[in-house]
């Protein structure tokens, strides 16, 4: 918490900032305040990343940035096409296709740092997107985009939750992120559901991006601390 309270570097801050302003214009439906907050909290949880140690190698800095990067482009996609109510599935589709670049550049990182997938790990993230590829494909054969999307999600995840001790302390964080991230994605899912305007419409959104800028700050946070624990074995 000092990262994101201390008043020396300001991307802590930045974060907190943006991330509830988000919340904020989710509760009371401001778009404008969205428009302006929702694009920043992941490029400064991108910065708190980088700095939150040593400086990374080249390669692992441009994997970082070129996900931080992806993340970001996805968050514009769907805020600007009736996010997480959107039932565009082009649009969502888009949408996934960036995220889907930020999810294989981290899980790139995460590889190139030693996570490895462990297989009690993969079998439950397997059931799980198994069962979200179901329900999508029940809905009608133009959500298998979305499906496939989900698949790779639940793949970054089982790696993710496949972190141990030998990728150092700091990298731990991981085990919670992944998880954390497919909540968020179920929320949206749950949100199309749900009159717009409404109590429980308002929350589900709220409740979105608590968990995705949750899991997006403990993805970064944590695989670059991965990356430096390898790098300093080399």
């Amino acid at each position: 918490m000092g990262v994101l309270t201390g008043s020396s570097r300001p991307e802590g801050p930045a974060f907190l900032a943006a991330a509830a302003g988000t919340e904020i214009a989710k509760a009371t439906g401001i778009g404008a305040l969205e428009k302006l907050c929702k694009p920043l909290f992941v490029p400064a949880a991108l910065a708190i990343a980088l700095r939150d140690g040593p400086p990374l190698s080249a390669v692992d800095t441009a994997l970082l940035s070129a996900t931080g990067a992806a993340y970001t482009t996805g968050d514009v996609i769907l805020m600007l096409g009736g996010g997480h109510a959107s039932r565009d599935v082009g649009r969502l589709a888009a949408g996934a296709a960036a995220f889907a670049t930020g999810h294989l550049t981290l899980g790139a990182l995460m590889l190139r740092s030693g996570l490895r997938f462990k297989p009690v790990q993969s079998a439950v993230h397997g059931v799980v997107a198994g069962a979200a590829a179901a329900v999508l494909l029940s809905e009608g054969r133009e959500n298998a985009p979305l499906a496939a999307y989900g698949g790779l999600l639940a793949t970054l995840s089982a790696l993710a939750t496949s972190v141990d001790r030998s990728h150092g302390r700091a990298a731990s964080v991981l085990s919670m992120a992944g998880p954390v991230f497919l909540l968020s994605d179920s929320l949206i899912l749950a949100r199309r559901t749900v009159k717009g305007g409404t109590v429980p419409a308002r929350a589900l959104d709220v409740g979105v991006i608590d968990t995705y800028a949750t899991a997006a700050l403990l993805l970064l946070t944590g695989t670059a601390a991965a990356a430096r624990h390898a790098g300093s074995r080399a």
